[in-house]
């Protein structure tokens, strides 16, 4: 009863456990999180247990504790042990786990060090994904998650993808969307659109086209760039723009070569100024391809008040209203994006009512500051839960 009441009068000490510091949304997401959290209520410590990376300078500049333990092998149960003696030589009250190798080792270690409340979150739904999809990954998850309390999902269909696929009791989570920072991302006014046309070396009455994605399968470029190439001869004012990098990046180039659209197409890289991109660009197109939790970025498209055409993967229908403030197409299917693409450029007057809407939408659901909230209203209500058993 001591180590209670003493927890009740402190911070409470929250260990978050990521797998590595990779250019991902599910590592930018906690960077935010961490950023926001109140630091009069949590003492906030984090380890890696995966590879270092671009995000790691972010995380650095939090004035946080950091611990590595990155694994030197593939089953390497050194990063176990290494977690369990942190946690029980600073006293976590709170774990909280992101992405799959901290879910599954972070969890473990929590139940063994008896720490009081065990969290993760989900933010991806793994759906048609074949790494996720074997045995032996779905039976450690599955072990992982029954020694956690609650599983924060990033949307109803991440939810109900966990229930259905890794059989996790729909009591065991609670769902808390995204939010995005309104300060940060919001419309930007036509001096931005003009410079940023100006930068591209396009007419500043240009239409463009664009996302800001990694250049990865699951992302699906290649689908948007198929559907530009067969509109681009009836829209000669309307260019494609990616901002993001990735390990596709000279295939999808050729693949604009091929179609005689590379000129119209402007891939350029990591950006500093996404939100100026994003600003800029008329019409925001994401092509994903299932496994998609909540795409970050489509919330920052339509805080700037930007309609968005996206496929129907993940949490996307949670957010884009067809014909309000966006449109929906199937994943991965061409004609469908080249058929709403067309529409939408034959007769772009609805282009700024659709924006409106989709600025309100996210003022209205999904604002960073809700986010922030939902969390911290989670992490009190588990640990008082859990704490008092």
């Amino acid at each position: 009863m001591m180590r209670h009441n003493e927890r009740q009068s402190r911070r409470l000490r929250v260990l978050q456990v990521v797998d590595g510091f990779r250019m991902g949304g599910a590592e930018n997401k906690l960077w935010e999180l961490i950023a926001r959290l109140d630091r009069n209520k949590y003492e906030i410590l984090l380890a890696t247990v995966g590879p270092s990376g671009p995000l790691r300078p972010r995380f650095e500049k939090l004035d946080i504790e950091i611990f590595d333990f990155c694994r030197r092998w593939s089953f390497d149960p050194q990063p176990l042990f290494r977690l369990y003696r942190l946690m029980k030589q600073r006293r976590i009250d709170i774990v909280q786990t992101t992405l799959f190798w901290a879910d599954v080792i972070g969890a473990f270690a929590a139940k063994m060090a008896g720490v009081p409340a065990i969290l993760s979150w989900e933010t991806v739904s793994h759906e048609g994904d074949p790494y996720h999809n074997n045995v032996q990954r779905r039976s450690g998850y599955r072990l992982a998650m029954a020694c956690a309390d609650l599983i924060v999902a990033v949307s109803h269909e991440v939810k109900q993808s966990l229930v259905r696929r890794r059989g996790i009791p729909a009591g065991k989570i609670r769902v808390i969307h995204y939010g995005v920072d309104l300060e940060q991302f919001h419309p930007n006014g036509r001096d931005t659109v003009l410079a940023k046309r100006r930068e591209l070396g396009i007419h500043p009455e240009s239409f463009l086209l664009g996302t800001v994605a990694r250049l990865e399968p699951w992302k699906g470029h290649r689908y948007l760039i198929e559907a530009f190439a067969q509109l681009a001869p009836q829209f000669p004012d309307v260019h494609l723009v990616f901002v993001g990098d990735g390990s596709l990046r000279a295939e999808l180039e050729a693949q604009a070569q091929r179609l005689g659209v590379r000129h119209r197409i402007f891939f350029l890289g990591v950006r500093q100024d996404v939100a100026q991109w994003v600003n800029a660009i008329d019409l925001f197109v994401l092509p994903s391809l299932p496994g998609e939790g909540l795409p970050n970025v489509l919330l920052e498209a339509m805080a700037c008040r930007k309609p968005v055409i996206a496929t129907r993967v993940g949490g996307v229908p949670e957010l884009v209203r067809p014909g309000e403030n966006g449109f929906l197409v199937p994943p991965g299917e061409v004609a469908a994006l080249r058929e709403v693409l067309q529409q939408v450029l034959r007769d772009r007057s609805c282009l700024a009512q659709l924006g409106r809407n989709a600025r309100a939408t996210v003022e209205n659901s999904f604002t960073l500051q809700q986010q922030i909230a939902a969390f911290e209203e989670t992490l009190d209500t588990l640990f008082a839960r859990k704490s008092q058993r």
